[in-house]
């Protein structure tokens, strides 16, 4: 009989091997009620474990509400939140619905999402689409004119260009983008200016072939080239659909997900199923614009940590020094990376760092050996004001009250050997 280690290992390597070696595409653009598992017409998903209305942070609260007036349910922020008071709106943490939200991770019935599919295991992942370039918009909790702007240009023109085009196509490889953008400075989470053009560059030549006027693929075009983080959102569902697949498989320690609402940050193992561990979401160290500073900011939040989960973000940040300097130095970017393997149980090949000889990103991380080394996951991430709009770049740590948790249930489960 197996040992409980070689148990593990056995399931850790299981666990990895899904989040490396499986194909994902790029394959529809829906409605979120007409997609997401389990969305209600009343309802509201939000970045994040679970998490009350009373306890909900500044930053998410305020998008909820502007959700809820974007579907027409409430005509105020004072009439939303008495609706969600109440119950009348429902709240649901995105990734129980096979969906990922960036920063607040707002996303309600009406919202066009990506739908991509992992074709080796046959799941979906979700995300919306991305807002805007400018700082006020609904998925930082800005909630004004200028969102309500941005979510009706989504739904009038980019929705309808990006469903056309991927109708056209077919499917489109999202993992062949994600290799080539870390040969580009990308890491794919903070920084994916070289995704974006490739992405760019991979359609521009079926937007021709589409029935739309000129100011409308005009429009489209401008958008998608202003929008530098606008790949981040499909490599945010490509990562999820990765790590779904990777989840409950008896006796994994591996990550196979990492989700944080400003208020607490959760973390989901593979050998416990859909149960979240949380921890305090802390202060996001990094460069803030203008004269903000981390006491004007939300703490850590977004589900977008989830590029992190799947070997992307932190993880692979020495395939953009440029993004270090931003944040401190560019040495900054290979101490991440650097710190990040000695947590993780394998590199992926498909996702190599040019600076590091072509050595693959980081990946699986081992609730195992956070806890043996002390060194937590750092997430790569924007910062939110708590007023609403973005204030900033930055970096934080998965809390590690969250593994100790983890590891606890771990050992009620599988024994304490």
């Amino acid at each position: 009989m197996s040992s409980l280690k070689e148990k593990i290992e056995h399931a850790n390597n299981e666990a990895v091997d899904r989040m490396i070696n499986a194909q994902i595409s790029w394959v529809g653009m829906k409605k979120a009620i007409d997609t997401c598992p389990g969305m209600k017409k009343n309802m509201v998903m939000h970045a994040g474990p679970p998490i009350s209305w009373e306890r909900m942070g500044d930053a998410q609260k305020k998008a909820v509400c502007g959700a809820a007036m974007y579907e027409g349910w409430g005509k105020s922020i004072e009439e939303a939140d008495r609706l969600v008071a109440s119950g009348e709106v429902e709240l649901s943490p995105c990734h129980f619905h096979a969906t990922v939200g960036s920063m607040t991770g707002i996303t309600s019935p009406s919202m066009p999402v990506f739908v991509v599919k992992n074709e080796t295991y046959g799941n979906y992942g979700h995300c919306h689409i991305y807002e805007s370039p400018e700082p006020q918009k609904l998925s930082f909790g800005y909630v004004g004119p200028e969102s309500f702007e941005n979510l009706k240009f989504i739904d009038e023109v980019i929705f309808p260009v990006l469903s056309a085009l991927i109708a056209n196509i077919g499917s489109f490889n999202v993992k062949k983008i994600i290799s080539r953008a870390l040969f580009m400075g990308d890491e794919l989470h903070s920084r994916s200016f070289a995704s974006t053009s490739l992405f760019s560059l991979e359609v521009s030549q079926y937007l021709f072939e589409l029935p739309f006027d000129k100011a409308t693929l005009l429009a489209f075009s401008d958008f998608v080239r202003r929008s530098e983080q606008f790949f981040l959102h499909l490599v945010m569902a490509a990562s999820k659909a990765l790590a779904d697949a990777a989840n409950d498989i008896p006796y994994s320690t591996i990550l196979t997900g990492i989700a944080r609402n400003g208020v607490e940050v959760g973390i989901r193992v593979s050998g416990l199923g859909d149960e979240w561990f949380t921890g305090p979401s802390g202060p996001v160290e990094g460069l803030y614009f203008g004269n903000y500073t981390v006491e004007d900011a939300q703490p850590d939040m977004g589900d977008s940590a989830i590029t992190e989960t799947t070997g992307l973000g932190a993880m692979a940040h020495a395939a953009s020094p440029a993004l270090g300097l931003t944040k401190g130095s560019v040495e900054m970017a290979y101490k991440f990376t650097n710190e990040m393997q000695q947590i993780c149980c394998a590199n992926n090949p498909h996702y190599a760092i040019p600076y590091l000889g072509g050595q693959g990103s980081p990946v699986g991380v081992d609730i195992r050996k956070v806890l043996e080394s002390g060194i937590t996951p750092v997430i790569n991430t924007g910062i939110a004001s708590k007023k609403g709009g973005q204030i900033g770049v930055g970096n934080a740590r998965v809390p590690k009250e969250a593994f100790k948790k983890a590891i606890v249930a771990f050992k009620e489960k599988y024994g304490n050997k």
